[in-house]
């Protein structure tokens, strides 16, 4: 299918703590299925009949690297809501999860009705729930 995407793969600097935070926000977010895997090394996944979302432990020797949107790589993954309300869901839920709040909900001038919220997981990587009525 066009416009879509088949996964995403991310390391953590601290994985248990990443699963975590991930174990509560994908179901949330459509994607209700869990499996994890220790071979050929640990890996955890969410998914749905149509993508999904995987999360490995980042290799020691480079731990003292830091995330950085600017960076060559990943900038932001942005997931798409069904309404508004689970936009502010997200938004009031993040911080006892784990995770730290960007920008609150509001509506973003990138395209009529874009209402979306930017937080970061518990390693630093840029996160977004949108809604966005798509035409």
């Amino acid at each position: 299918m066009m416009g879509s995407y088949d996964h995403v793969m991310m390391n953590s600097n601290d994985y248990p703590r990443a699963v975590k935070f991930y174990s509560w926000l994908m179901p949330k977010l459509g994607f209700p299925k869990i499996v994890t895997y220790d071979k050929p090394s640990l890996l955890t996944g969410w998914f749905n009949e149509q993508a999904s979302f995987w999360l490995q432990p980042a290799d020691n020797k480079y731990e003292e690297d830091l995330f950085h949107k600017a960076r060559v790589g990943l900038r932001e993954i942005a997931f798409k809501a069904d309404t508004r309300e689970l936009v502010d869901e997200v938004f009031r839920e993040v911080p006892a999860n784990g995770g730290k709040i960007v920008d609150p909900p509001q509506e973003y001038s990138y395209m009529p009705g874009y209402y979306a919220v930017y937080f970061c997981d518990p390693d630093g990587v840029k996160l977004e729930v949108v809604c966005c009525p798509r035409k």
